[in-house]
């Protein structure tokens, strides 16, 4: 062979080379790098009305501050939400859960705020606490883990069962999306019943959001035929659930109108969340709970959401994903995921939006006054939290 010919296969050589070298350097790149967190853009305006698609698809991977300046991606400063005034936190404080020992999370379930995918993150995502599948159901076993005695042995927790309530652990044992009102009066029984008398403590949580997307998520999802005729609605030993369809007659209230929806002066949807948060045995139960301008009850359950939201040590704005994560992880060390939050995609509620009438939305808002309240007032608090928690680093 020719030196020109050595020198050319050479030069191939050289290049295939550099070719699979990159080639693995990228791959390996893409498998260690931590996921990226993917943030969410600013929330709604007071209409709803969301960013500029365009402007959406350019950020799908950022967070972005009102004014346009991009935060860091693993502890956004959400600096524009800070409240200004300091509001009383009544939760315990605590930074641990001891999932081994007596600590429990209650997860209230409230219907269209993101439950069913943060429901399956807390039983299939959580490091070092794997739940097990129940054949032909939904819901798996989660047991406590395994706790070490002094000899370093793996040994059973003191107390048995599972250290979470919630739809796809335990089931609805205390009924169909049951509330405030109704976890309170049930889970220590139900958990005495399944697992044993024992001191257990009960550690609430939830997730909210923004009342008009919340709305128009539920017509969209009872438009499709879904209802929850069999929610109990049980307040003061009595259930209530003949007011689960007093909007419509028949099976369901499939191909609804946003128009009738909203017409409907005794549907369920309006102000879901405060109703679903507060102590109902406080204004009556069911009594007045379509016309709760008798005796200012509308105020007095709406104090009663506030007050239960308050002494909760962790709840989620599904508008803030990232955040929601830091704080979880942060109030319920060593508690992890495995993977992390993503950034809440556009939802039919979301989707509709363009789609209505300024007038439409501010007879939605001016329905949903208590929850419009109840949210303000949930992110105030959320962002007080997650500024003491930067503040803690």
């Amino acid at each position: 062979m020719s030196p020109r010919a050595r020198k050319i296969c050479f030069c191939i050589f050289l290049a295939l080379v550099l070719v699979e070298f990159r080639t693995r350097f990228d791959f390996l790149q893409t498998v260690l790098r931590p996921k990226a967190q993917i943030i969410e853009t600013k929330i709604l305006t007071d209409h709803g009305e969301i960013d500029d698609q365009t402007q959406k698809e350019k950020l799908s991977q950022r967070e972005v501050t009102e004014d346009g300046n991009e935060f860091d991606e693993e502890t956004p400063d959400y600096h524009d939400y800070y409240p200004g005034v300091k509001i009383d936190d009544l939760s315990d404080s605590k930074h641990n859960f001891n999932s081994s020992g007596i600590d429990t999370l209650v997860f209230l379930h409230m219907q269209k705020t993101g439950g069913t995918t943060l429901g399956r993150r807390l039983v299939d995502n959580i490091e070092h606490h794997s739940c097990q599948k129940i054949p032909r159901k939904k819901r798996k076993r989660c047991p406590r883990p395994m706790v070490r005695n002094s000899n370093r042995d793996s040994i059973q927790p003191e107390l048995p069962g599972t250290w979470i309530f919630s739809r796809y652990s335990t089931g609805w044992l205390c009924g169909l999306h049951a509330d405030w009102t109704e976890l309170k009066d049930c889970v220590a029984d139900k958990m005495n019943e399944v697992y044993g008398a024992r001191k257990r403590n009960l550690v609430y949580i939830t997730n909210l959001r923004q009342p008009v997307q919340r709305f128009l998520s539920e017509w969209k999802h009872v438009q499709r035929g879904a209802t929850w005729r069999q929610s109990s609605l049980r307040c003061g030993g009595s259930e209530h659930s003949e007011l689960n369809t007093k909007c419509y007659s028949g099976e369901d209230w499939i191909n609804v109108s946003l128009e009738k929806f909203i017409k409907c002066d005794s549907n369920l949807a309006w102000n879901r969340q405060t109703r679903m948060l507060a102590d109902l045995t406080q204004i009556g139960c069911y009594q007045n709970i379509f016309n709760l301008t008798v005796n200012e009850l509308d105020r007095v359950m709406l104090d009663s959401a506030k007050y239960n939201l308050s002494k909760m040590r962790w709840f989620g704005l599904i508008e803030f994903q990232v955040a929601s994560e830091l704080l979880f992880e942060d109030a319920f060390q060593p508690l992890h995921f495995a993977t992390p939050f993503e950034k809440w995609n556009s939802t039919r509620g979301d989707d509709v939006l363009s789609q209505i009438s300024d007038e439409t939305l501010d007879k939605i808002k001016a329905g949903n006054h208590l929850d419009v309240k109840l949210y303000e007032y949930a992110q105030s608090l959320f962002f007080q939290r997650y500024e003491d928690y930067k503040k803690s680093r």
